[in-house]
């Protein structure tokens, strides 16, 4: 079968006689051609993140770093403000009142205040089962006592 050209060409050609219809028609295949390469392009990258969306994510994430550093340096103040307050005999409930940034600072501060909670005048650590200093008062009552309970 032989085709003439008349069947090939549907259309027929028009030659361009002005700027203008160069410019449209050079437009068109432009438009064309974009379109045909972004649908492309969005095929091929389908699944990824835009950079758009990857810096706001990046944001979030940096902010949320953020926060769980500060929460976690303030836990581990905390902390030590409660060793150092076990340490040095400060009651737990006053462990809020010492200062610092790090553990020496911390230290420093919770032996200064222990220091003004130590009490003035402790009652003697008697012990029943020490046996009490010779020439002296407690001995002197001691064996009073003894005397009294008949032993």
């Amino acid at each position: 079968m032989i085709l003439e050209r008349n069947d090939i060409m549907a259309e027929e050609f028009e030659p361009i006689t002005s700027q203008e219809a160069l410019d449209s028609l050079i437009t068109a295949r432009i438009e064309e051609n974009t379109k045909a390469v972004t649908e492309s392009v969005t095929k091929q990258f389908e699944g990824y993140i835009s950079p758009d969306d990857l810096a706001a994510k990046t944001g979030e994430l940096k902010n949320t770093i953020s926060d769980l550093t500060t929460k976690n340096k303030a836990y581990e103040n905390s902390n030590l403000k409660l060793k150092a307050a076990h340490e040095f005999g400060i009651p737990f409930e006053l462990s809020d009142r010492i200062s610092g940034d790090d553990e020496k600072a911390i230290r420093e501060d919770a032996e200064r205040l222990s220091k003004f909670l130590a009490p003035k005048n402790a009652a003697p650590n008697f012990d029943p089962e020490t046996p009490p200093a010779k020439n002296s008062t407690d001995a002197a009552l001691r064996k009073t006592l003894e005397k009294l309970k008949g032993e």
